[in-house]
């Protein structure tokens, strides 16, 4: 679990946005795992919570195995809520714009961006991407695109291992370079690593950006 002083400041920081865009370096670098802690904390400090993954794929027939099931677990809300929570589904677990390609179905930024913001402005919005800062999110365009549609600042998540400090410098570039702040990076620890390194404290050395563990 994380250090809880250190996360705890963080997230009273955030309760003055208007919500979040939560992306990775990566898929499988435990977004959704990451994010309903981040939920159900902040759920704790008062806030409205809207949570939206606008699109995913690898659609199960049992939908409680999917991300956006776990989210809206984590935010309260009740089953019914899931269509909004998550209006596109595809059943290939590939990138949502060939996933809906495979179905026949279009799939565009326009379409994500109005699912996205059908919210009251009351509620404090959530928004989880499908794979890393630049994976294809919609046939028009990526993760990243769709933060600036949206115009919310963004949470990167990575793995913490060996070479995510060249991941995260690069993700962290791009975005800033786009015009999007960037609250912080969380390195989710998945899987056991040398004692020796120290992935946080490099990131620290390197970035002027809050550097989180969940270890």
């Amino acid at each position: 679990m994380p250090n809880r002083v250190i996360v705890d400041t963080w997230l009273r920081s955030l309760v003055d946005q208007p919500g979040i865009f939560v992306t990775g370096t990566d898929t499988g670098v435990g977004k959704t795992f990451v994010g309903t802690y981040l939920i159900r904390e902040l759920k704790k400090l008062g806030l409205n919570i809207t949570p939206r993954k606008p699109v995913e794929s690898g659609w199960p027939v049992d939908e409680t195995q999917t991300d956006a099931w776990q989210l809206l677990q984590a935010a309260q809300l009740p089953e019914s809520a899931l269509a909004q929570v998550c209006p596109y589904r595809f059943k290939a677990a590939l990138a949502p714009d060939r996933a809906a390609r495979l179905e026949e179905k279009e799939l565009t930024l326009e379409q994500l961006v109005t699912a996205t913001l059908s919210h009251t402005p009351q509620q404090w919005l959530y928004v989880e991407g499908a794979g890393g800062v630049y994976s294809p999110i919609a046939q028009d365009g990526l993760n990243a695109d769709l933060a600036q549609r949206l115009k919310l600042p963004v949470v990167l998540i990575t793995e913490d291992k060996l070479g995510c400090i060249n991941h995260v410098l690069m993700a962290v570039e791009v975005l800033q370079r786009r015009g999007l702040t960037v609250l912080g990076v969380i390195l989710n620890c998945i899987h056991p690593q040398p004692n020796e390194m120290d992935n946080v404290t490099d990131l620290q050395q390197r970035l002027d950006l809050p550097i989180l563990s969940f270890a």
